[in-house]
């Protein structure tokens, strides 16, 4: 998995940087068997998001270890009672910055296939 977030990483270099936002990495080696489209389509979603929802200059931290992937970033954060919502089909927790809201209802359902458990710890403007 390790080596998978570290290509498509590259892919997010040049819309990270136009925010200046800084993205760390502290990997484990770890093999987890799901298909690597679905798992691309996850981390990239997740990815996406820390990136559009991040303030200027802001980070991104990005750790695999004991078999948990982390992605925590210094963002606008969601409302408490809107976390719930957030996996629902179009559901958009800001009127800020673009998007549908179908990114994260297709991180829930490919998570949902492989049997993941999805944790969202947020506090508004964190």
């Amino acid at each position: 998995m390790n080596t998978i977030i570290n290509e498509q990483l590259k892919y997010f270099e040049a819309l990270a940087s136009k925010k200046r936002i800084t993205i760390r990495t502290n990997l484990e080696e770890f093999e987890y068997k799901i298909n690597e489209d679905d798992f691309i389509r996850v981390f990239n979603n997740l990815v996406s998001n820390a990136i559009k929802y991040n303030k200027m200059g802001g980070e991104i931290d990005i750790s695999l270890r004991n078999k948990i992937l982390t992605i925590k970033d210094t963002g606008i954060g969601i409302q408490e009672e809107k976390v719930k919502n957030i996996f629902d089909r179009y559901y958009r927790a800001t009127s800020e910055q673009g998007g549908f809201g179908i990114g994260l209802n297709i991180v829930s359902k490919i998570c949902k296939d492989y049997n993941i458990k999805i944790v969202v710890d947020s506090e508004l403007n964190e």
